[in-house]
């Protein structure tokens, strides 16, 4: 895909109380040691990509500071290579910043490049997408745009964008619905188009005075446009609320799910930290868990996922949990169903206890 460049999007409204007050969900942390964004800005580059653009959200420092100059996903050249793209500041008071707008804006590096096609991408659906797979259908169907979906085996709460497809592959329809069914084509919001369709569409939205790509511009053009559907069929979740979050979190302890995501040959890719490996004293007990570097364990735990730097004090028992960096867990204190943001710290003998669908969150202790 050396003719193709990525552009992600990082703006969102998506509301987690508790942890996403002062980072974007693009920084959110996920898997032990990784941010969301890591799993879009990877599968680009896996498939040759050398070009991306971040679309900055307005509180863009914890992405800047994650992703740098790009390094870690081979994007630090001289003249490609990772471009951030900020947010006008006549948009900041804004409470629903339209993206149709914010393309425009940065229409430039679109056309500077001059690429032939672009990946559009956002953050907050986890998915390791292989694009040059993507790129073949898209080819092999001449089409000028190809939409990224899933077809649903269990329902999906929160409201979502479906795909009705043909048996062609001809996207009908895109639409919202509140709640997604099983059999339902979640669109992933992934987006395969030629560049030269994407800048035409832009202008003429952005003088029409619409807002939303999707809806005003794809949704509107399927007449005009060849717009197909390609069937992702490996594991996806979309992160749309604290739950979302915890149950996409606890569903890579599933190892096939675990090996749908983090694939052989599709690497996911992180900010590097050189830290000694997890240790384990005699007495400690660890069962189905992800485990990052790090961390020391002198209790038990299960079922959880441990970030960097993560202390579990003797006799302590952490079960169902998600336990962010540089948090110290007392002695004796026991954790069920918890989500527990970075730097904090669980007293001895504490009792915290939340539910699968009702998590207990714990917000986020000192400076980042």
């Amino acid at each position: 895909m050396k003719d193709a460049i990525g552009l992600i999007n990082m703006q969102d409204n998506c509301q987690l109380k508790g942890l996403k007050e002062d980072r974007p969900l693009a920084a959110l942390p996920f898997a032990g040691k990784y941010r969301l964004i890591d799993f879009v800005l990877s599968g680009m580059v896996n498939a040759g990509i050398e070009t991306v653009g971040l679309l900055l959200p307005r509180n863009s420092r914890p992405i800047l500071d994650h992703v740098r100059s790009g390094k870690e996903w081979d994007l630090a050249h001289k003249s490609d290579g990772l471009f951030y793209l900020p947010v006008e500041v006549e948009d900041m008071g804004e409470d629903d910043i339209s993206d149709i707008k914010s393309y425009f804006r940065n229409l430039h590096f679109v056309e500077y490049d001059a690429q032939k096609y672009l990946v559009l991408s956002y953050c907050h659906m986890l998915h390791n997408i292989d694009y040059n797979k993507v790129m073949h259908f898209h080819r092999q169907h001449n089409a000028d745009v190809t939409l990224i979906y899933k077809n649903m085996e269990q329902p999906y709460p929160g409201q979502a964008y479906v795909l009705s497809v043909a048996e062609d592959g001809r996207v009908q329809a895109i639409s919202q619905k509140a709640t997604i069914e099983p059999g339902d084509n979640l669109f992933l919001e992934t987006v395969l188009i030629d560049s030269s369709v994407f800048t035409r569409a832009v202008r003429r939205a952005y003088i029409s005075g619409k807002k939303n790509f999707f809806e005003d511009v794809l949704g509107s053009e399927l007449k005009h446009l060849r717009v197909f559907g390609y069937a992702y069929t490996s594991y996806t979740a979309r992160i749309s609320s604290i739950q979302a979050y915890y149950k996409a979190s606890i569903d890579l302890l599933n190892l096939d799910n675990f090996k749908t995501v983090f694939k052989p040959g599709l690497h996911i890719r992180t900010k590097i930290k050189d830290e000694a490996p997890a240790k384990y004293l005699e007495e400690s007990n660890v069962k189905n868990c992800i485990i990052a570097n790090g961390c020391i364990i002198e209790g038990k735990v299960e079922n959880s996922i441990l970030f960097r730097n993560v202390h579990v004090g003797k006799n302590a028992c952490v079960k169902n949990s998600i336990i962010m960096q540089r948090t110290t867990i007392g002695e004796e204190a026991q954790l069920d169903c918890v989500i527990c943001d970075k730097n904090a710290t669980i007293q001895p003998e504490a009792i915290l206890k939340g539910t699968a669908e009702q998590p207990l969150c714990i917000a986020k202790y000192g400076e980042r």
